[in-house]
């Protein structure tokens, strides 16, 4: 695993959509191996920040390899504020837009992003905030454990459907392998 591919410049997603798209679902998956040990070593809260940083990254990975279909459809709603969006930080798939960007992603076929998107906000809450009762979504430990196993496999699952170059597929294999001992 070429650790310092989350280290280096990504590439205009403009220029090159198919090298960036490939470049975020390699951090992906980086991140999701990483997520996979914290959990695996105790460290719940490091696990949900490194799983939501893995979800961005697909996410971003998704709307760059479909932007000509989110576009296109802007297009058809004159959306035209949406287009300029999209094109500013959209496809990087910011925190604050990743609903509306699953909703979209949905619109084009993929299915059940907008209910993950929704547990990988909470979890993110949870990777900041802990077991604060009064803004966690989660009031035990065992709770966070449960939905991060859940969404780990819900991750993997969205990724094993998407072609793969062979570091890829080397890396989920090598991610379902370290899932299964958790």
């Amino acid at each position: 695993m070429d650790k310092l591919i989350m280290e280096s410049q990504l590439p205009k997603f403009t220029r090159e959509p198919e090298k960036y798209s490939r470049l975020r679902l390699l951090e992906a998956l980086q991140e999701l191996y990483l997520s996979i040990e914290m959990l695996k070593e105790g460290y719940t809260r490091n696990s949900a920040s490194k799983l939501f940083l893995s979800w961005k990254a697909l996410m971003s990975s998704l709307v760059v390899s479909n932007f000509n279909k989110i576009i296109e459809k802007k297009k058809k709603e004159g959306k035209e504020d949406d287009i300029k969006w999209y094109l500013r930080i959209g496809y990087s798939a910011p925190t604050t837009g990743l609903m509306g960007i699953a909703r979209d992603l949905e619109d084009l076929g993929f299915k059940g992003l907008v209910t993950l998107t929704t547990a990988m906000l909470g979890i993110h809450k949870y990777a900041y905030n802990g077991l604060d009762e009064d803004i966690s979504p989660f009031h035990s430990r065992k709770d966070a454990i449960i939905a991060l196993k859940e969404l780990i496999k819900s991750e993997i699952d969205i990724v094993n459907v998407n072609s793969l170059d062979e570091e890829e597929k080397e890396l989920l294999e090598k991610i379902k392998k370290e899932f299964d001992k958790l």
